[in-house]
């Protein structure tokens, strides 16, 4: 499977050297594939690039199915199509005559070269031949993507900036931290955009893919004993951030150090060492990343093989003769001096827990996350020392942060920025913002002027808009998902506008979509958590402690497990507790304080009344509050 998903990331690599701006989806970020967004996302595409798995992958039949469905959208749309299949994989044989089979590396590079030049030429050609057809103001609705990365063009025009996102423009946070689709992938994108501007300011934007790391430690660091570990890790991340800002000056400044003087010595000398190594050049960061740790790999095996059994513990110079392809003091002098031209250096890291293994956390895993943070403040020590102004931001999932935090000594040293949401009216003004860029309204136009030309006023009695705040877990992927899946069900049946079926519709389809995003999330974190949920299909919304307890015994969880679990469902909000106004209370409406939160239900002496959160009632067969 391993070969398989470096080629994965080299069928992306490709795409993005040859300047195909992309949408993807993601089943680690979306669980679920709507009809009505694969149609939209498809029929708006120049081009659909698919890659079919072998069935060794988990999930691979479910993946090649999507994979089928849009392919024969996009045959049926009359759009180039490109089908790759690893190696000889299974190829269903109704496709066997559409498939291209690549054997190796080079094959996936000419198939996506070729077909990149297929894309362009049908840009040029324009769109002549689709349908023209007159929508209706709901059809035309385009609330942007649940994912920052498939609406990188228009984000900037609606983006709402948050707290959390000016903290991070002015340097006062290292780390951006939220729940999976509170907004930290939107933040890394405008802040990257906003910062850039300036040319006199050097960024380097890295998302690497976690399970790269985590393959690092399962065959090199899980060898060597904790002290090993933290330094050997550390001197990677400096290498490769090193060699990471490197590449980003060569290419900033391609053509602009033959316009200056003062550039141009440095600048070849800088090029001159960087490009020691053809291997580090080629592919996007990703590439590089995994050609590098492949290489250590090779390397440490080759001389530690014989010791799979103990910790072995490594000096300075065996960790440096490992790590360093370069003469990494050298490159470090010459990054340094070349930095002094450039007003600050930026350093923004996305998607490290990204892929993270569905086994859960450990405190190993950790190490990795640590040793970024220790390798960035080195740099940035070295930086300050030359009053070059410099930045780290690394953005992660709260859950990984706090297990970060218990597992550090030291906590509470970095600086944090939370873009967890807890304010309903921030959310609102958020779709207000993306219903205005579909030309609806005007700049002066209040949220409750323009929702009602979109739905309904009342749903159930309830007021529509507070009908799916209550129930996207105060997510802004969360939300824009809910509305677009009662949009979509509008769209289908020829609805001017969202009405209480839809509404009702769009919530049982986003219930069972969050049911299973909430159970990976929940097993990343705590394995035994995977299925917990489905303990509740059919029970009372509302619940005391040992009612809980029992419905969680029933599916085999243990006395001492129980606690941890139930704490997670709090943490998570998947389950929150009754006020004495007869409110229903979630973490979100404390501010995520879930210290606060516990105190609240510690008071009450076990008389607590729990309640599963509405978002969850459709997907669990809940119909009322009893």
């Amino acid at each position: 499977g391993r070969n398989n998903i470096d080629q994965q990331i080299r069928i992306v690599s490709r795409a993005k050297l040859a300047k195909l701006a992309t949408r993807l989806f993601d089943p680690n970020e979306q669980s679920r594939m709507s009809a009505h967004e694969a149609i939209d996302n498809v029929s708006a595409s120049y081009g659909v690039l698919v890659h079919l798995l072998p069935d060794s992958f988990t999930d691979s039949y479910f993946h090649n199915l999507r994979a089928a469905f849009i392919c024969g959208l996009a045959y049926g749309f009359g759009i180039k199509t490109l089908i790759i299949q690893i190696d000889e994989g299974p190829i269903p044989i109704d496709y066997r005559d559409f498939v291209t089979q690549c054997f190796h590396p080079k094959q996936i590079d000419d198939a996506i070269g070729d077909f990149g030049k297929d894309i362009f030429e049908a840009i040029q050609l324009g769109s002549d031949s689709r349908i023209e057809t007159t929508l209706t103001l709901l059809e035309s609705l385009n609330l942007g993507a649940s994912s920052a990365e498939n609406e990188l063009r228009d984000l900037g025009q609606y983006y709402l900036k948050t707290d959390a996102f000016m903290r991070a423009e002015r340097g006062e946070a290292r780390l951006i931290v939220g729940r999976k689709g509170s907004g930290k992938t939107a933040i890394f994108y405008q802040l990257r955009d906003r910062i850039r501007r300036d040319k006199s300011n050097m960024v380097v934007d890295l998302k690497p893919e976690g399970y790269q790391l985590l393959k690092f430690k399962d065959q090199v660091l899980n060898i060597l004993n904790t002290g090993s570990q933290v330094h050997t890790i550390t001197a990677f991340w400096e290498y490769l951030l090193l060699l990471e800002i490197c590449q980003s000056l060569i290419v900033k400044d391609k053509v602009h150090h033959t316009r200056d003087h003062t550039l141009y010595e440095s600048y070849k000398r800088l090029s001159a060492l960087y490009v020691n190594d053809e291997y580090i050049v080629e592919g996007d960061f990703s590439e590089r990343m995994s050609k590098i740790l492949e290489n250590i790999r090779n390397d440490f095996q080759a001389k530690y093989a014989n010791k799979e059994h103990t910790k072995i513990d490594l000096s300075q110079a065996e960790i440096t003769e490992l790590i360093y392809q370069h003469d990494v003091n050298k490159l470090r002098d010459e990054v340094l001096d070349y930095i002094e031209s450039k007003n600050s250096l930026w350093l923004l890291f996305d998607n490290l827990d990204k892929g993270w293994p569905a086994h859960g956390l450990k405190s190993e895993d950790l190490i990795i996350i640590r040793s970024l943070i220790e390798a960035t403040r080195k740099i940035e020590r070295d930086l300050n020392k030359r009053r070059i102004e410099a930045h780290t931001l690394i953005f992660l999932r709260n859950d990984v942060y706090e297990l970060l935090v218990d597992e550090t000594s030291d906590r509470g040293k970095e600086a944090i920025a939370n873009v967890d949401w807890h304010d309903q009216d921030a959310l609102k003004e958020l779709v207000r913002k993306r219903i205005l860029f579909n030309s609806i309204g005007n700049s002066a136009s209040k949220f409750e002027e323009l929702w009602p030309a979109l739905c309904i006023s009342h749903v159930k009695g309830e007021e529509s808009f507070q009908f799916l705040l209550d129930r996207c877990l105060m997510r802004p992927r969360f939300l824009i998902d809910l509305i677009n899946f009662c949009k979509g069900n509008a769209v289908t049946l020829g609805h001017e506008k969202i009405d209480e079926s839809d509404l009702i519709k769009g919530v049982n389809l986003f219930s069972d979509s969050i049911l299973n995003d909430l159970g990976y999330e929940l097993r990343d974190v705590y394995p035994m958590a995977e299925n917990v949920l489905y303990a509740f299909i059919g029970v009372k919304a509302e619940m005391t402690l040992t009612e809980i307890k029992t419905e969680l015994s029933k599916i085999g969880i243990e006395d001492i497990q129980l606690q941890k679990i139930i704490d997670l469902m709090l943490w998570y909000s998947f389950l929150g507790f009754i006020n004495d106004k007869n409110e229903y209370c979630y973490l979100y409406n404390l501010n995520y304080n879930f210290k606060k939160f516990q105190g609240m239900i510690n008071t009450t002496n076990g008389s607590m009344r729990y309640v599963i959160n509405k978002a969850f009632w459709p997907a669990l067969g809940i119909s009322s509050r009893t």
